[in-house]
């Protein structure tokens, strides 16, 4: 009786922690609210602790707990709602349905490539300049800017006549060559060519331009064996109102586009019909050489037009007292060779000498 009291001190000790490390089981399955599928990895938390477990492949789990109910659980989905469930009960199975989680998100922009689908599907290489490109080209007009395309030669014959050509056939008659303005020819009757773009749009009106850098007779005739240059205008309806363009550059160079558009419409508000005027000039000195003075060596002076060296003439010399024919005749009596010639551009003299033979 004596160690009575020493059992009853270590039974109230050792009792709480029997209690404490006793363990308790929740079962249970999560599945989705909607369909009612069972959610494969979804975490199952013990509010306030981090006790935590996942479900398996069939939506199910089970989890040790050490203390009694009433305890909250925790149930987390990615793209799902969390729910918590108070548990009352270790006998109950607990269900839990999860509902889909509803995100709002910043306003995202998408840009895409300006390249039409059309053309993507295409079977022909298709170079183009839409009016992005048109506008910010960095050469005197968007024609010049062409030659900055893929497989695209450019040939400048003036400041106003500038010539496309593709394949490597760099030429100032791009007879094989086919140039459309709104699906419309504009190659020049006597020439079988287009005069660049002469005859053509201005810049303040060009929509799109592309260029086809091949050959291109099954889709647009016998004219298009090098290629295709298809130019698209603005619409009056798409692009109504005024729009003026002033360039200058060198060589006294200004340029003037206007262009005028206008839509009218029925009783209903409905558009019915619409027009626009272009008007375009430019002004440049595209030669400079003009100076027609006498030279200084010149045998006359501008009074005789017959005789007299112009500064920017050629083929104009005196051909009698420099390319004489009869003196360079009496010439060779004394020496052979042809005698002493003056030619255009440089002086070329020509000795002769001769040895006595005995």
């Amino acid at each position: 009786m004596r160690h009575l009291p020493r059992c009853l001190t270590a039974l109230f000790v050792l009792l709480p922690c029997c209690l404490l490390a006793q363990q308790y089981k929740l079962r249970g399955v999560v599945t989705d609210g909607t369909n009612g599928e069972t959610l494969i990895g979804a975490t199952v938390l013990v509010k306030g602790t981090k006790n935590v477990t996942q479900t398996d492949f069939d939506g199910r789990f089970e989890l040790l707990v050490n203390e009694l109910p009433p305890l909250t659980l925790v149930v987390s989905y990615v793209g799902f709602t969390d729910q918590e469930v108070e548990v009352k009960s270790l006998d109950q199975d607990l269900k839990f349905k999860l509902s889909t989680d509803q995100v709002l998100l910043q306003e995202a922009e998408v840009v895409g490539s300006r390249i039409s689908e059309k053309q993507k599907q295409a079977p022909l290489t298709v170079e183009s300049m839409d009016i992005i490109a048109i506008r910010e080209a960095p050469s005197g007009d968007f024609y010049e800017s062409l030659g900055t395309l893929k497989g695209v030669d450019m040939t400048a014959a003036s400041m106003g006549f500038k010539v496309i050509n593709t394949r490597g056939f760099n030429s100032t008659s791009p007879v094989r060559s086919l140039q459309l303005i709104d699906g419309v020819d504009n190659q020049s009757p006597g020439l079988n060519f287009s005069l660049g773009n002469f005859l053509g749009a201005s810049d303040l009106d060009v929509l799109k331009v592309d260029v086809i850098a091949g050959a291109s007779s099954a889709f647009y005739g016998p004219g298009a064996f090098n290629g295709v240059i298809a130019m698209t205008t603005k619409s009056p309806w798409a692009f109504p109102g005024l729009s003026v363009s002033v360039k200058g550059g060198e060589r006294d160079m200004l340029e003037s586009c206007i262009r005028w558009a206008q839509v009218f419409k029925n009783k209903e508000g409905k558009d019915r019909f619409g027009y626009k005027v272009n008007v375009f000039a430019m002004r440049a000195e595209d030669w400079f050489a003009e100076d027609y003075s006498a030279t200084s060596n010149s045998p006359t002076s501008v009074d005789n037009p017959g005789r007299y060296d112009a500064v920017n003439s050629y083929g104009d010399e005196d051909v009698t007292t420099n390319n004489n024919y009869l003196r360079s005749i009496q010439e060779r009596a004394i020496k052979p060779g042809l005698g002493i010639f003056l030619r255009n551009g440089y002086n070329e003299t020509t000795w002769w000498t001769t040895t006595p033979t005995t």
